[in-house]
């Protein structure tokens, strides 16, 4: 009989902290607002914050947030480093828009140059409305839930991890002229003709009527003519040695919010409105030279 009641009391014992366990919910960091770096300005380049229109003339190491326009005059270019391992060569007369660039929060200083791979997952929108980028991105984890885009008016490239260069350029008769070019990796472009993988050593150039967004003529894929294969190639070796020495260090979660009638998370605003005051987030740190030309 007392075997027996120390089996049941065993059992129920085992029950309850599987039952405990079930309860308990896994959570995910929520996202935070990741880093952007220019880390190699070269003429004039403008950031214009698309909520104020307040502009600041961007020099070597400053930090960028979305919500921003980068406009670059004549002749000028720009690289702006993300802490997610991604990168854009934004060439002279451009326009690009950074729409939203969110990642998970990462416990150790990352060094840029040593990944191969995203630390997390993240969303990165951006919107080139004219000129040229070259763009050079980590391996994304896109079956966790990563994603960049590059939209343009004519179209949005779905990048998957590659080096690649867009051009779009409005033209008379309101046609513009439209590339997409793949070094290594895939590049995934949706249009309103159809959806098309360009993949490595590929390449489509099309005119488009802006007002519709459809192609004049038949998009077709063909292969990168080697010229603009080893252009590719060499602004993809500045862009490296752009953010060869560039540290973005660790990125914290957001603070928790405060248990009901308690007092208020450490560093939030204790003023009568209650709400908590933004952590002010530590600039990204280079080593000497690291944003040189």
């Amino acid at each position: 009989m007392l075997n027996k009641t120390l089996l049941v009391l065993i059992l129920g014992l085992f029950t309850g902290l599987a039952s405990a366990s079930a309860q308990t919910p896994t959570s995910t960091p929520a996202r935070v607002k990741g880093r952007i770096l220019a880390a190699r300005v070269q003429g004039q380049v403008t950031a214009v914050a698309k909520a104020t229109g307040a502009t600041t003339i961007l020099k070597d190491g400053d930090s960028v947030t979305d919500q921003t326009r980068i406009v670059t005059g004549a002749g000028a270019s720009v690289i702006l480093v993300f802490s997610n391992g991604a990168t854009v060569d934004i060439a002279g007369d451009s326009t690009l828009d950074i729409e939203d660039f969110e990642q998970d929060p990462f416990a150790e200083t990352v060094k840029v140059a040593d990944l191969k791979q995203e630390p997390g997952t993240s969303t990165t929108r951006l919107s080139l409305t004219k000129g040229e980028l070259v763009g050079k991105v980590v391996h994304l984890n896109v079956d966790k839930g990563s994603e960049f885009t590059v939209q343009t008016p004519v179209g949005a490239a779905g990048i998957r991890g590659t080096t690649f260069m867009i051009v779009y350029n409005p033209g008379p008769n309101g046609t513009a002229t439209f590339s997409i070019e793949t070094s290594d990796g895939s590049v995934v472009f949706t249009t309103a003709a159809g959806t098309f993988d360009v993949p490595a050593g590929q390449q489509i150039t099309e005119t488009f009527d802006i007002n519709s967004g459809q192609p004049t003529t038949q998009i077709l894929l063909t292969d990168l003519p080697p010229i603009e294969a080893a252009q590719i190639q060499v602004i993809s070796q500045t862009i490296v040695q752009a953010y060869l020495n560039i540290l973005f260090p660790p990125l914290a979660p957001p603070p928790a919010p405060p248990a009901p009638g308690g007092p208020p998370p450490a560093g939030s605003d204790s003023s009568a409105s209650g709400t908590p005051s933004s952590p002010t987030a530590s600039p990204p740190s280079t080593t000497p030279g690291a944003g040189g030309p």
